[in-house]
């Protein structure tokens, strides 16, 4: 295991005073089960100085603002959520979601930020390939076996997949996050946070935080009157695997008429992937059961899987079938 340092500031702005001091060699700490993987295999861009955020008090929180929204505290465990009775009455397909993360221990352990901003799990960058995410120039994983961990939507230079559900289960709800930096708070959507690979820092990263800011906050706003949700999820085995695919969709539903829709494909490409077209095919149609094979035929159009993943394509569509028709059956 890599030498470590650890930091334990009991302040947002004592953390990013540390982070800063230490560049791109410092990181984060909270809940670890990522992190501490990625120290053990020594990953050349793993971080030696570790700041743990566990004992700042106001990053674990569930609580409902002054205009209904409701915030989630980065450092929330996932089984806080889980548990949530303010999340099950207001959002259930989040809670859903995660319910399906990992394990039960691991989601006891692992927050909120944490599996937003998690590395990817490719098992080339894992097992210490020089690929681009780990100091070389190339990717392994669209030369070599593809058929789990790498995107099937084409890429840049990482194919590897955004392994995360919680940020493909949010952006259906259009949530928001917001970041502590050195010049003070900003704020992105949840797309904006993700955007796929990307250099930030001088390395490849899914997300756009730098090495001196935190992610503090998940803002969802107050579902609408109509809002129906579904989240669809395709593993190897019940527990501990990532998604071969995955889906979260949310239809905002007046009588049977479908007024805007949210479509969220996950497991498939380098960033929770949001499919405009199926969502603009949806807009201004009646939730029947006849819908679903009609919006499958229109999704996904540009696909570009590699030798051994095309079946992710075929996953997907699957899931869209399955929750436009749960989802159909519910209007019934």
């Amino acid at each position: 295991m890599k030498k470590i340092s650890i930091y334990r500031p009991s302040s947002v702005d004592e953390a990013i005073q540390i982070l800063t001091q230490h560049g791109s060699e410092a990181g984060v700490y909270a809940g670890g089960t990522d992190l501490l993987v990625r120290l053990k295999n020594r990953l050349q861009q793993a971080p030696t100085h570790l700041v743990d955020i566990k004992k700042i008090d106001n990053l674990r929180y569930i609580k409902e603002d002054a205009n209904g929204n409701v915030c989630i505290g980065t450092a929330t465990k996932l089984s806080d959520i889980a548990e949530s009775g303010l999340l099950k009455q207001r959002y259930p397909m989040l809670v859903q979601a995660v319910n399906m993360i990992s394990s039960p221990e691991l989601r006891n352990a692992s927050t909120l930020g944490g599996d937003l901003l998690q590395e990817v799990w490719c098992q080339y960058l894992r097992g210490g390939y020089s690929c681009w995410r780990n100091g070389g120039y190339i990717c392994y994983g669209a030369i070599g076996d593809n058929s789990y961990y790498h995107s099937a939507m084409g890429g840049r230079l990482c194919y590897a997949v955004y392994p995360g559900d919680a940020a493909t289960a949010l952006i259906p709800f259009d949530a928001r996050v917001k970041l502590a930096t050195p010049s003070g708070t900003r704020e992105l959507s949840m797309e904006q946070l993700v955007p796929g690979d990307l250099l930030v820092d001088g390395r490849i990263q899914s997300h756009v935080v730098r090495h001196n800011e935190i992610l503090t906050e998940v803002v969802i706003p107050r579902p609408k009157p109509g809002l129906r949700a579904s989240f669809e999820k395709l593993r190897p085995r019940g527990v501990w695997d990532f998604a071969i695919a995955s889906l979260a969709m949310s239809l905002q539903v007046r009588g049977s008429l479908i007024d805007d829709a949210r479509v969220v494909f996950g497991g498939i490409a380098g960033k929770p992937l949001r499919e405009a077209v199926v969502e603009n095919f949806l807009k201004g149609k009646s939730l029947s059961e006849d819908l679903a094979a009609q919006a499958v035929s229109v999704a996904l159009t540009n696909a570009a899987p590699l030798k051994y993943n095309a079946t992710k394509i075929d996953m997907a569509k699957g899931l869209l079938a399955s929750g436009l028709t749960k989802l159909s059956s519910a209007n019934a």
